[in-house]
């Protein structure tokens, strides 16, 4: 219905990839069957490598094919069973390619921020509760991506979405690593802006960032000879 809808606006043909969830107990509201879904324009060289076998409840790996890494069910999800999703939503993770080169990408949506205390409420410090659920959820996705980094460094990889947590929370620590280069994964783009641009919205007068996108190493190296950069990224604050 909305890619229908975005055509009949005039607007350009999406093609769509999902994963079905486990009927009225998936997602963050009972009922809702809330899941991610990957949309994508075949028309900008996009493509979606289709893998039969992802599930509600089975998880998606990695398999070697030559030099290759790929995922053994594309789209797939991340340890779904896994007590870290509980009440909550699971990460879509697929297989692209663009222009030749294969192309990973993970859509989150951590558990919600609701229940911690405001940040300039009358409580301080405020008590973030809802961070230790996040925090497991992250350990998960950082788990699949050092088993698919370990198989290849190069691997081209793209975590985003709402991780419902600010920039510099141990959510997000556990999904970049470590400042050691050896154990430092991926790269927080919010990160790389100066801080009084790391904000996406305002809330209760704070501005803040929940929503993220991070690289691998590989996608912050420009090719061999364009003189244009590896990436560019800004927050547009528009309606913030």
């Amino acid at each position: 219905m909305l890619t229908a809808a975005i055509r009949a606006a005039g607007g350009p043909a999406y093609d769509a990839r999902w994963v079905n969830p486990a009927n009225l107990i998936d997602g963050g509201e009972p009922g809702g069957n809330i899941r991610q879904v990957f949309l994508f324009r075949p028309d900008r060289d996009v493509a979606f490598v289709d893998r039969p076998g992802g599930t509600a409840t089975s998880s998606t790996g990695i398999f070697t094919k030559g030099h290759k890494v790929h995922l053994t069910a594309s789209p797939g999800r991340i340890n779904p069973t896994s007590p870290a999703w509980a009440s909550s939503r699971k990460p879509l993770v697929g297989e692209f390619t663009f222009r030749g080169a294969t192309v990973f990408a993970i859509a989150n949506h951590f558990a919600s921020k609701g229940g911690d205390d405001p940040l300039f409420g009358r409580w301080q410090q405020p008590v973030r509760a809802s961070e230790v659920q996040r925090v497991k959820q992250a350990a998960e996705v950082r788990a699949f991506l050092d088993t698919l980094l370990d198989a290849d460094a190069s691997a081209k990889v793209v975590v985003l979405g709402d991780l419902n947590d600010f920039e510099f929370s141990p959510t997000v620590d556990t999904l970049v690593g470590a400042q050691e280069a050896k154990t430092r994964r991926m790269v927080d783009l919010p990160r790389t802006l100066p801080k009084s641009e790391r904000y996406s919205y305002v809330y209760e007068g704070n501005s803040q960032v929940l929503d993220h996108i991070l690289v691998s190493p590989a996608l912050t190296v420009a090719a061999h000879g364009p003189k244009q950069p590896a990436y560019e990224y800004d927050i547009v604050h528009t309606n913030s």
